[in-house]
Parts: structure tokens; sequence; C-alpha cells
């Protein structure tokens, strides 16, 4: 049986991905993921700005590129933003 927790996690992604600017399933998310992911240690952090960094200077116009390195670098943004960036390092 696999754990409710990861059950909820997929289920919130399957909502997000159908509606992905429906801000109920944008909040569920959120929680969920805000409630189970680690915060990133400096070097791991380090790397994936050196990526993201790396990514747009290939591509100083890719959209994706510059949100997944403000998402980084922003110091507001929480674990969770930099967690969905891995997804993209």
């Amino acid at each position: 049986m696999s754990d409710p927790h990861t059950t909820q996690i997929k289920v919130a992604c399957d909502d997000l991905y159908c509606s992905p600017l429906d801000p109920v399933a944008q909040a569920n998310a959120r929680d969920l993921l805000r409630q189970s992911t680690p915060a990133l240690d400096e070097r791991t952090l380090s790397r994936r700005i050196r990526i993201a960094c790396d990514e747009l200077h290939d591509d100083p116009n890719d959209l994706d590129a510059r949100h997944a390195l403000l998402a980084l670098i922003d110091p507001t943004s929480s674990a969770v933003n930099r967690s969905i960036v891995t997804a993209r390092t």
C-alpha cells in the first residue's frame, strides 16, 4: 500500500496538470509540497543557480529559464519554489 501523503501529492499534481491556472489546484499542490519538501542545502542551491544561469545564458529569451532563476534567487521564495525548479534543472 502506498503512503497516503504520496497519494495526496499525486492527486494534487494530476489536478494541477489538468488545470494549471486553477488557484485551488495551485494552493493544494503548494500546501502539500510545503509540508513535505526539505529545504535545500547551500551546495545544492549553488549548483542549481549555476545550472539556471547557464540555461539563461544560452537562451536569454527563454521565459522558463528566467522563471527558474528568479525562483532560486528570490529571497522571499520558499523551498517549494526551489523544489519545483528541480524538475527543470
